[in-house]
């Protein structure tokens, strides 16, 4: 494959950086809302839904869009090729984002909440494609690129800057206000990638462009339909059963939960019982299992952030600077700014070589840390408002367990995949963010900030048993190597 030189790249590059950056900013300026819009009274502009019934949705909100990662992956593979694939995704997160905006109730919520997931889903898997169809075939060619470190700060610089733009603006004007702007945001992006994608694809050689814009395994026409069809009629059932209150979030939370944890178990048996996998690949997808586990149970907390930390935020802390109150979905920007913050730093430590923590290891301590973050809070519990400072420092925990699990979690599952199983074992790295997603919304359902004693019981049993998962892999790592 024809190497492009650093200047294309850069140009290239300029317009995937852009769309997802925008992508970004829209999503979690739009997250940072959600569960305020689910459960404030109709009064205060949300819908009136129960706190935990609200917790809940949120959970299973943030599981469809991993799973959609996986339709993603599909139709760009079989369907669309990755370009159209990611200028799709980028149309339906407009969509769904105007449609928040615009339609407002539970239609409007349905309906936008499914534009986002699947768009979200799409962008996510396409552009990774797309950026990395830049590089030639020399697999060291990747590694040295800065693309790459400039798309992941561009998803944390939005992830960061969303919140605090739709969070100041719902809380001085009204939730349509702060979706609004998520949806002017997206629409910006859009164009941004619109006037960038005829020059963007003239800079690819012949080869790559045409690889980029089709197919590269092609379904048959019946194939297409029948998936499609079969995905516009469970989107309508389960509109219907949402809608009418036939299926409540708490039973499809614990629906989604089975069904992501029954696609992982298969993902992990089926290259066991294939006998093209060797011994040696079967014992290096058993010693998989625990790293499945701790970044199963670090996303699990992760998703705290969206749900019950973020009501905590708004119930439970004392967010008076002065004379200016700090809007609770400012929160939300926590965590992207301590990734920000810390990356470097933890990345040198990385660095050290024979010096650094190996990836199991790294692993399991991320884990026990980002289980601390919950525990901090124990000693607040009863007291009229927690400290302005005590969220932050919780926060602050679970990011610095993320800087160790999620590089450790994405590299361990390409070491660990099966050669004939490596694109779809890779994928249980996505399904782990599912599961530990539909785990925080099955779960939040028992925290009340109203009640001091469930509050305890939440953050102790939640935050130790995350601590202990991380000890035994620790231990495991360390007797096993």
């Amino acid at each position: 494959m024809v190497q492009l030189d650093q200047r294309v790249r850069f140009k290239s590059a300029t317009s995937i950086i852009s769309i997802e950056m925008w992508e970004r900013f829209s999503f979690y300026g739009m997250q940072a809302l959600l569960v305020y819009y689910l459960y404030f009274d109709v009064a205060a502009g949300g819908l009136g839904l129960d706190q935990t019934q609200a917790t809940g949705l949120v959970g299973v909100y943030g599981a469809l869009l991993y799973l959609c990662c996986w339709a993603g992956g599909w139709v760009s593979d079989r369907v669309l090729g990755a370009e159209k694939t990611l200028l799709g995704g980028a149309i339906s997160v407009t969509i769904g984002h105007l449609v928040l905006a615009g339609l407002g109730g539970k239609i409007g919520l349905a309906i936008g909440l499914g534009c986002i997931a699947i768009g979200s889903g799409f962008v996510k898997t396409a552009a990774i494609t797309v950026l990395g169809s830049r590089h030639g075939e020399q697999e060291g060619d990747a590694k040295a690129d800065p693309a790459f470190q400039l798309f992941y700060l561009g998803i944390n610089v939005g992830a960061l800057l969303g919140p605090l733009l739709t969070g100041w603006l719902s809380s001085r004007y009204s939730f349509e206000m702060g979706f609004g702007a998520a949806a002017v945001l997206m629409i910006g992006g859009l164009g941004i990638y619109a006037a960038l994608r005829k020059p963007m694809l003239q800079s690819f050689p012949l080869e790559v462009k045409k690889a980029l814009l089709r197919a590269q395994n092609p379904a048959e026409k019946h194939v297409i339909s029948t998936a499609f069809a079969a995905v516009a009629v469970l989107c309508g059932v389960l509109l219907y059963l949402l809608l009418t209150e036939t299926v409540s979030a708490d039973q499809l939370a614990g629906a989604l939960l089975l069904v992501t944890i029954g696609a992982a178990l298969w993902l992990i048996i089926q290259p066991l019982r294939h006998p093209q996998v060797s011994s040696e690949e079967k014992r290096k997808v058993l010693a998989f299992i625990p790293i499945f586990v701790c970044s199963t149970a670090f996303w699990a907390v992760q998703a705290q952030t969206y749900g019950v930390l973020a009501v905590y935020s708004q119930e439970r802390v004392d967010r008076m600077v002065g004379d200016f109150e700090i809007p609770a979905a400012w929160s939300q920007s926590l965590n992207p700014f301590f990734i920000l913050a810390l990356s470097i730093p933890i990345s040198l430590w990385f660095m050290r070589g024979s010096r650094a923590p190996r990836v199991k290891i790294g692993i399991s301590i991320g884990v026990i840390i980002a289980g601390s973050g919950l525990l901090v809070l124990i000693p607040f519990v009863g007291m009229p408002l927690a400290p302005v400072w005590v969220l932050p420092l919780s926060v602050f925990l679970i990011s610095l367990g993320e800087l160790f699990i999620g590089p450790g979690g994405m590299a361990a599952t390409a070491h660990h995949a099966p050669r004939i199983f490596a694109t779809r074992f890779s994928a249980l790295y996505f399904l782990t963010l599912a599961i530990g997603m539909s785990i925080a919304g099955n779960v939040s359902k028992f925290y009340d900030p109203t009640n001091h004693t469930s509050e305890l019981r939440y953050f102790a049993v939640f935050g130790i048993s995350i601590i202990v998962i991380g000890v035994g892999s620790l231990m495991v790592a360390k007797k096993v190597g």
